[in-house]
């Protein structure tokens, strides 16, 4: 396992110690990246590791996700049990999959923010799409989308627009609403507030792919 690393962690909802696998960034080897952020590494996937699970309580979390509050301990406790899978070693397609289903469950429980349960969904769809099943892709694409528009509609403290607009744009367009994936896209391009080159530029060949088919 020279990929990987065993790193220390202690769970938010339970406090309990515990050790997961990470790949080590030296080993990160992109061969390349889709439209919609979509990854693909020579060797392991780094995005397989990203949720923690607990072994003791079967509590799924990301660096990003809060402690959950005393409201939400008593409904995961509830709700949410051990795997009898082994989360800490290497992980295939299928852990990765339940891996983050877990992470989804627990952010729904404990009411994460949009853009956080957004970013679970779209990574499911990734493991999906690299499995080649592209009914559940689009089921998982479909929850995304609708999880980042509801950040950009709610979210008062939302940070990179510009993507989250370029995101909605180019989900909509996989989905097949071109109507509505170029009014996104339009915004990314028309809206003098963002200012990150790379997203703009994405959203015009986008929106030119679009419109040439």
């Amino acid at each position: 396992m020279d990929d990987l690393f065993l790193k220390n962690m202690q769970c938010l909802a339970c406090k309990k110690n515990f050790q997961t696998s990470k790949v080590r960034r030296s080993k990160y080897s992109v061969i390349k990246v889709d439209t919609d952020f979509c990854t693909y590494y020579r060797g392991e996937n780094p995005l397989f590791y990203n949720t923690n699970i607990c072994p003791h309580c079967g509590y799924g979390f990301t660096e990003n996700f809060r402690p959950p509050g005393e409201k939400a301990r008593v409904e995961l406790a509830n709700q949410i049990f051990p795997f009898s899978l082994d989360f800490s070693g290497r992980r295939n397609l299928d852990l990765a999959v339940l891996a983050n289903k877990r992470a989804i469950e627990c952010a729904q429980i404990q009411r994460e923010k949009e853009i956080l349960k957004a970013s679970l969904y779209l990574q499911v769809a990734w493991f999906y799409r690299a499995e080649g099943d592209t009914e559940a892709e689009k089921i998982y694409l479909e929850e995304a989308r609708r999880y980042y528009s509801d950040a950009f509609e709610k979210d008062k403290e939302l940070t990179n627009v510009g993507r989250v607009l370029y995101l909605l744009g180019e989900l909509n367009r996989r989905l097949g609403n071109d109507k509505e994936a170029i009014l996104y896209l339009s915004r990314v391009i028309n809206d003098k507030s963002i200012n990150d080159p790379g997203i703009i530029r994405m959203a015009r060949e986008r929106w030119q792919e679009i419109r040439e088919e």
